[in-house]
């Protein structure tokens, strides 16, 4: 068990790097373009590689909050690159078994996130606010997607805004495991557990943003176009 564990370990490394490397270049380059879906791709691989080893080690070495933020953060990779197979959902498309499971998933995760919010408050003081926040996201995330299944979303562009703000937050949860791993502030070591977060959520906030103004206005220009601004 200790070889694999340190093989598990090896990997898990090797996944995180890969999903940093490639989660950075897909936030810089061109949205849609061929580098983008390529670093993509390999930004989703290592976040799976990220997930199954973090599961392994966590169950290995009991540590429960290791076991779901390795599901919290799955979810959302999960979640953002299902939503390039949902492009159609505004007009009636059904969502598969797999987008349910994922869905669900993203709710069972956080609700235990929330719950395990109670024991590090009372245990940990402020390092309860990491797993109260990361819960919350998460539950929120997965019941929007489900309301999406029944109710349709209005926007053609539901699927590029998903997608972004999801991948966007798998991507401040590889830059948080990076950080929290290498660095420590002391008391306050907790908020890098949720800074990273922020910071990335807003830049990926920004960037949507932009490109949902050159959508409107390509839009603009050309009616009845629904292609993703370049």
């Amino acid at each position: 068990m200790t070889s694999l564990l340190k093989i598990m370990l090896i990997l898990h490394i090797i996944s995180g790097f890969l999903s940093l490397a490639c989660g950075l270049l897909s936030m810089l380059n061109k949205k849609g373009a061929r580098q983008h879906r390529l670093t993509g791709k390999l930004f989703f691989a290592g976040m799976t590689g990220v997930f199954i080893t973090a599961t392994f080690i966590s169950i290995v070495k009991n540590i429960p909050f290791l076991f779901m933020v390795g599901f919290f953060s799955y979810y959302l990779a999960c979640s953002g690159y299902r939503a390039l197979y949902l492009k159609k959902l505004h007009l009636q498309q059904g969502p598969a078994p797999l987008d349910w499971l994922i869905s669900l998933t993203g709710i069972v995760a956080g609700l235990a996130l929330t719950g395990f919010s109670y024991v590090w408050f009372s245990e940990r003081g402020m390092w309860g606010s990491v797993p109260l926040t990361f819960g919350i996201f998460c539950l929120l995330s997965g019941w929007k997607d489900i309301r999406q299944f029944y109710k349709r979303p209005a926007n053609k562009l539901h699927w590029f805004f998903t997608h972004g703000g999801r991948m966007g937050g798998a991507f401040a949860a590889t830059v948080t495991a990076f950080i929290v791993v290498n660095m420590q502030i002391g008391s306050l070591t907790w908020l890098l557990w949720i800074l990273p977060g922020v910071l990335i959520g807003t830049w990926t906030s920004l960037i949507l943003t932009r490109y949902g103004k050159q959508f409107q206005q390509k839009k603009a220009a050309v009616p009845g176009d629904t292609a993703i601004p370049s």
